[in-house]
């Protein structure tokens, strides 16, 4: 760059730093900090820096920020959808139908923009990138060379390129590499599920620590007194709501405290809360993030732990940038699932302390120390004799580091690396002694799962007048309580068939079933809110006008199809795109298009999230689908054959903890092995599974009335029956 005059123009303010202060007192300073993690904190303000030791000066910065503020995510859908359905049901009070009415105009803005960067954000990073400008001159003399990486969400690639087009502006000499991936999930996003250092299917923290969280949320609020300001009868929520005070609350209160976040309307929640419920509410907030990402003993977290690779790779390239002189500035932009852990893992300010009490966990590391737009940079100092300082400044406030410093918030770099490598060699060799303890057990209880399943007195019992039979129970198994009911029949002695009824003329499984001479039917594949399907069908011969598309790759991978009319023929296949899709169903008389599949000749398909450490023979799937739809529990609907020729419809109940968990789909293939199925696929799950027989009605419990019963059937535009 052109010579940088040493003058700055910035208005110097100095503002105690958040961690020396209680929350309370914090808090009272600036209510916004009951944000959390939305909080917005003075991004303006500049405090005063403590001047380096004589004779160094600033020559390298390494960087780690999470992205600016955003929109808030799925919470604006949901809180719609529970109000409209509380609405619906007529339980709204009157203060909660005109929130409900101000609410739907207030939607209709936020509704595309979810997870986006706000022009907020946007001038969040900019500022931070040009005080960082202004501030380290040195770091920025001559052609500076700029490395920054992104993880692959359109939220921080926008941070990480307002970041870098404010030092462009402020010098065009400046060259830059940047790169979002998912490839750097190892030490960018290491909670990821696309980090290949992670334990797959481990879950985040205990059983303990729910209960933990859930106990601390209720005797904390006052949850009924806040909730029948919105709905009658709160006690009930969750049979006309579908949900329960704890996610409403927190979700309603995670808005408002973002809304400050926006571009407009940032008084729209104003008043929603008084100040001391807002206050009560963070807490619960806070200590969730200290469960989830923080030491809570107890909780068997790896979070921190994980933090490990984060700090081996800052450190890395630190050495090499310094020995080659060519990257003086070194990027990295995150989300708070990474920077959180990281501060606990360096016990920066003391954020690393472990506690077994959630109310202690509320001074120890508050949710605000992460706020919108914060980060952490390791900013170098050298002197003519070589020797190497380093300050660390947090949301652009200096911090302090748990060992000896030389002078005031300076730390000489080898004592620095002296202190953390070995913590850094303990936390990897922990993780890798946890993975292989897991993965053991894991296939120890994978081969208990399924000789369970295969030990299992499912009741076989035939049905009338035919060689159907139907069977049901209730299994202990993949530690959860599963209710499975199934349908068996020899396809040489009976027809199956699909059936089509979209849009208007759609019905529950049993009354389209009960239309037809069906002796049991199944749910079919997925389809649109205005139930028309969304996967290619084919009955008796021809495709409907209403079919809208061959399928969705992220889970319709897969093709159910019968040869004749006599239904005595059937055949599973996996497809890739719509040509060959429409090859596969040619000159056969019906089909459906769903998925995933299951088994193929006799094996599992393996489907993992979607990383560049894919292994032959795998299936890549979009990283957050995979999280949502295939790791986690649902209800779950299958169809599969036997090598011998009888065919099985498969319902695993779900969304009834301790009565019925539900099933991922590595479970319901593990039940699928069980039943010694050849081929298989998964068809449309949640509140459509559906198991129906003439004799004796719905088998299972369709989770679409919130109640264990058998009347809580969806409505649906397609079925499969077995004549």
């Amino acid at each position: 760059m052109k010579r940088i005059s040493a003058f700055l123009s910035f208005a110097v303010l100095f503002c105690a730093p958040a961690f020396s202060q209680g929350p309370e007192e914090a808090i009272r300073e600036d209510r916004a900090r009951t944000g959390g993690l939305t909080y917005l904190y003075n991004y303006k303000s500049e405090p005063v820096m403590t001047p380096a030791p004589e004779g160094y000066k600033p020559f390298y910065i390494s960087h780690f920020g999470r992205h600016g503020a955003r929109y808030c995510t799925w919470e604006y859908d949901s809180l719609y959808t529970w109000l409209s359905t509380a609405g619906k049901a007529g339980m709204l009070t009157p203060y909660g139908e005109a929130f409900s009415k101000r609410y739907e105009a207030f939607y209709d803005k936020v509704k595309n923009c979810e997870g986006d960067l706000t022009a907020i954000g946007v001038d969040q990073l900019r500022t931070i990138a040009t005080r960082m400008f202004w501030r380290f001159p040195e770091v920025f003399e001559g052609k500076t060379h700029v490395d920054a990486r992104s993880t692959d969400i359109h939220r921080v690639i926008m941070s990480m390129w307002s970041f870098l087009s404010a030092l462009k502006d402020l010098d065009p000499d400046i060259s830059v590499f940047a790169d979002a991936s998912l490839r750097y999930s190892s030490w960018l996003n290491p909670l990821d599920v696309s980090n290949p250092n992670g334990i797959k299917g481990r879950p985040r923290y205990n059983a303990k620590a729910e209960a933990d969280r859930y106990a601390y949320f209720y005797d904390t609020v006052d949850a009924e007194g806040i909730m029948s300001r919105f709905v009658i009868s709160p006690g009930s929520m969750n049979e006309y709501m579908k949900t329960d005070a704890l996610d409403f609350i927190r979700t309603l209160h995670t808005l408002a405290t973002a809304s400050k976040c926006l571009d407009e309307d940032r008084d729209f929640f104003d008043g929603i809360f008084t100040s001391e419920e807002d206050f009560l509410i963070w807490k619960t907030a806070s200590a969730r993030i200290f469960i989830l990402l923080g030491n809570y003993e107890g909780s068997d977290n790896l979070s921190v732990d994980y933090s490990a690779f984060t700090l081996e790779q800052i450190i890395d390239k630190a050495d090499k940038d310094i020995a080659s002189g060519q990257t003086p500035l070194r990027l990295r932009f995150g989300h708070d699932s990474g920077l959180y852990p990281l501060l606990l893992f360096m016990n920066v300010n003391g954020y690393g302390r472990s506690s077994a009490y959630l109310e202690e966990s509320l001074s120890i590391a508050p949710s605000y120390i992460v706020p919108m737009g914060s980060s952490v940079q390791f900013v170098f100092y050298r002197n003519p004799a070589g020797n190497i300082l380093l300050k660390l400044l947090l949301n652009e406030r200096e911090a302090a580091l748990p060992f000896k410093a030389v002078e005031g918030p300076y730390y000489d770099w080898n004592d620095f690396k002296q202190y953390y490598l070995p913590t850094i060699a303990a936390s990897k060799k922990k993780i890798s002694r946890e993975k292989a303890l897991f993965e053991r057990e894991e296939a120890a209880i994978s081969t208990d799962n399924l000789d369970i399943l295969k030990k299992t007195d499912w009741g076989w019992h035939r049905l009338q007048g035919s060689e159907v039979e139907a069977g049901h129970a209730s299994v202990a198994v993949f530690g959860s309580l599963q209710d499975i009911s199934l349908v068996r029949f020899p396809m040489d002695r009976h027809r199956v068939s699909v059936h089509e009824s979209a849009g208007p003329s759609a019905g529950t499984t049993s009354a389209l079933a009960a239309g037809t001479k069906a002796i049991a039917a199944i749910n079919g594949s997925y389809f649109s809110r205005d139930r028309y399907p969304v996967t290619l069908i084919k009955d008796e011969g021809w495709i409907p006008e209403s079919v809208h598309m061959v399928g969705n790759t992220r889970n319709s991978n897969g093709l159910f199809r019968i040869r004749k009319r006599n239904g005595r023929t059937v055949d599973i296949l996996r497809i890739s795109d719509s040509l060959s899709c429409m090859q596969a169903v040619k000159n056969w008389y019906e089909a459906m298009v769903s998925g995933p599949v299951l088994l193929e000749d006799g094996k599992r398909v393996n489907y993992v999230a979607n990383t560049n450490y894919v292994k032959e023979g795998d299936v890549p799937v979009d990283v957050k689908f995979y999280r949502h739809f295939y790791s986690r529990r649902h209800p779950r609907t299958a169809l599969g054959y036997t090598s011998d020729g009888w065919i099985y419809f498969i319902v695993a109940d779900g969304r009834f903890p301790g009565q019925a968990d539900g099933m991922s789909m590595r479970e319901i293939q593990t039940l699928c092995e069980a039943l010694g199925l050849y081929e298989a696929i998964n068809l449309d799950g949640g509140g459509s599974s559906t198991l129906w027989t003439r004799e004796g009605g719905v088998m299972n419990h369709p989770c679409d009335n919130k109640t264990f019963d058998h009347a809580g059937e969806r409505i649906v535009p397609n079925i499969i029956i077995v004549e």
